[in-house]
């Protein structure tokens, strides 16, 4: 295809072998961490193990593969699953292959990291009906995913425009906080007088998020 490039990036194992290429990294090679903001990542660095590993036989297959390495302080949700030598050395340490050539050594570690919320995606959609196919109809069955999917889309515009977060601080949106199960909840609707009311029983865990969400998407301007 011209004009378009391919990229991807996937876990790859992390081996005695692979701990051994890590112990030999010199400190000059790790670079600073970024998040996908990319604001800096406290104590967490990355590098390219690429040099120090033998893949000519995946080189032969995949040009330009390359593996970095990310190392972070031992997590406490962690500690309990560290091998012997990340004990030892009290870091872990995650590897991934990439075809990425160009750009800094931290932005295709924080692009990977990325693809977790896609988990959650799937998560959500099924929540909102696409592991219940309601029909032995195959026509059925795509009306149906479309209407999960039109769902699906219209939550992910609401995280969009809704979140309460500084710029300044670039805080966790309180729209994270809402659970994926949220949208799915038993409402209350009652209209009256053409309008109508949705009521959250008030000792709602998420109300709060709720509730300025709904106030920051209110006060967008109208579309023109």
């Amino acid at each position: 295809m011209k004009g378009r490039d391919w990229e991807f990036s996937v876990g790859w194992s992390c081996t005695d072998t692979e701990m051994d290429a890590i112990e030999t990294l010199p400190t000059s090679a790790w670079t600073a961490e970024i998040d996908q903001n990319g604001d800096p990542v406290d104590d967490t660095f990355v590098a390219d193990l690429t040099g120090l590993l033998d893949l000519g036989s995946w080189h032969a297959k995949i040009l330009g593969l390359r593996i970095n390495v990310r190392g972070e302080p031992l997590h406490p949700r962690y500690r309990k699953r560290p091998t012997e030598r990340e004990k030892q050395l009290g870091r872990r340490y995650q590897l991934v292959a990439i075809n990425t050539k160009v750009g800094q050594l931290a932005w295709p570690d924080a692009r990977h990291r990325a693809h977790v919320h896609v988990e959650n995606d799937v998560k959500q959609a099924n929540d909102l009906g696409l592991d219940r196919w309601p029909s032995r109809h195959w026509a059925i069955n795509v009306a149906w995913t479309q209407v999960v999917a039109l769902a699906a889309n219209l939550l992910a515009c609401f995280r969009l425009l809704a979140p309460t977060r500084s710029r300044a601080t670039r805080r966790r949106p309180e729209t994270a906080a809402l659970p994926a199960a949220a949208p799915t909840r038993p409402p209350d609707p009652r209209a009256t007088q053409r309008k109508r009311w949705l009521h959250l029983r008030a000792d709602w865990p998420w109300i709060h998020n709720l509730i300025n969400a709904w106030n920051a998407v209110k006060a967008l301007p109208a579309p023109t």
